[in-house]
């Protein structure tokens, strides 16, 4: 057999986050930018695993639990993995990224190369694996980084591609502070138990503010589209301050962005911190303090 080589990109959403879970749609697209390198070679010995890249140490911390959690799926405990694994990754973990299902895909990649997962079981097993990070996955980020294009995902198996024609001003710009988003599902999932009633119409705003957002981006855009596209974005935003995943550095940075001019902003992923999605009438100015992201170049 020779060496193995795959890379995966990472994601961003958005809408749909969290009600995706109950059956919402969400509107999800590849981040070309930031991608996730695995290279595999055969050999004697314990399996040797490095990782480098700006972001490499998340890597090496999610590692062992998706090893462990892959083998226990399969019910091959007691296998045993020889070779090298090197990792390059510029993916940040908490940051709304896809850090967990750009690696969970590579990763059922790589067991699919060592005869472990079949082709058709790839999707499924990756979604069992970001478990982990994310208590229940939805499955849409797996869906995105193996599709590699614009997607409406509704559970459990409604995947579409999306043809974009706009050219908006979106940026991703990051809070400062990390986002788990297995913690902002426990507190959505808590939220709704305590209010049923404002968990279903927060919900409702969510699955129509995605709704609204599908039919914008298969249109080209114009000004009568920017002010829907303000509000869409202002509505997504009032849904996570409703979930209370807005609190601190995220309602900090958003209202430092519109103070800089941004006409609208809200959070990307699961919210309580990571990326947040910013629509400008111009471009960002990119001396502002912190990495920023252009969309749609």
């Amino acid at each position: 057999m020779s060496d193995f080589s795959t890379r995966t990109y990472g994601k961003w959403i958005f809408s749909g986050e969290h009600s995706v879970l109950r059956g919402g749609p969400a509107l999800v697209f590849p981040l070309f930018k930031k991608k996730l390198e695995l290279h595999y070679t055969l050999g004697p010995g314990a399996l040797v695993v490095d990782a480098i890249g700006e972001n490499a140490s998340d890597i090496m911390d999610m590692f062992p639990g998706v090893l462990e959690k892959a083998l226990e799926i399969l019910n091959r405990n007691d296998e045993v993995i020889t070779g090298r694994i090197k990792f390059t990754n510029e993916l940040p973990l908490g940051s709304g990224m896809g850090a967990s299902s750009s690696l969970c895909v590579g990763f059922s990649r790589w067991f699919h190369y060592l005869g472990f997962v079949k082709s058709d079981e790839i999707y499924e097993f990756a979604r069992q694996l970001e478990n982990i990070f994310h208590g229940e996955s939805s499955g849409v980020d797996i869906a995105v980084v193996l599709h590699e294009k614009a997607l409406v995902f509704k559970r459990p198996n409604l995947i579409e591609t999306l043809n974009i024609k706009n050219n908006f001003k979106l940026y991703l710009s990051h809070t400062g502070q990390k986002g788990i988003t297995k913690e902002c599902v426990n507190k959505v999932n808590a939220f709704i138990k305590a209010d049923p009633i404002i968990g279903l119409k927060t919900d409702e705003k969510m699955i129509q503010t995605t709704k609204n957002a599908i039919q914008l981006f298969m249109n080209s855009s114009n000004s009568k589209d920017t002010n829907e596209l303000i509000e869409i974005l202002n509505s997504g935003y009032e849904c996570f301050k409703i979930w209370g995943l807005t609190e601190g550095a995220v309602d900090a940075h958003i209202n430092f962005l519109k103070s800089q001019g941004a006409l609208a902003a809200k959070p990307t992923g699961s919210g309580g911190g990571g990326y947040v999605l910013s629509l400008w009438p111009d471009s960002i100015n990119r001396n502002i303090g912190f990495e920023v992201i252009e969309l749609f170049e």
